[in-house]
């Protein structure tokens, strides 16, 4: 694990720059641009999920959720850069008024088979 050493203010630091990741590549996602702040929300309510239940530093135990949201949001992050040319493809479609392509199960599998692998490698290296 590259981040075995990581204190839990590092952890904190990493979860933080994970979520801003996160949080861009929702906005990047956002049709209007007056609505990039809700980009935001679902990355905050996590946030404080993961915050809540993170232990206090005073508690015994390592902070289980803090590398599990920082591998999680990262993974999505990343997909959000492997799957461009798709989502490309899509809002092009839909700012020309056309409905969007459905996903085919091949490409739900490939979606899903992909994130697991990056979040698993994620959570590796982390």
């Amino acid at each position: 694990m590259l981040t075995s050493h990581f204190s839990r203010t590092e952890w904190w630091i990493a979860a933080a720059v994970a979520g801003v990741a996160l949080a861009v590549a929702i906005a990047s996602l956002v049709p209007a641009r007056k609505d990039w702040w809700k980009a935001v929300l679902p990355v905050l309510g996590v946030a404080v999920i993961v915050g809540l239940s993170a232990p206090s530093e005073e508690a015994d135990g390592d902070p289980i959720a803090l590398p599990l949201f920082t591998a999680t949001a990262l993974g999505l992050a990343l997909m959000r850069v492997v799957f461009a040319g798709h989502i490309k493809r899509q809002q092009e479609r839909a700012r020309s008024g056309q409905p969007w392509e459905r996903l085919t199960t091949r490409q739900k599998v490939v979606f899903f088979l992909t994130f697991t692998a990056v979040v698993a490698l994620m959570a590796r290296f982390l």
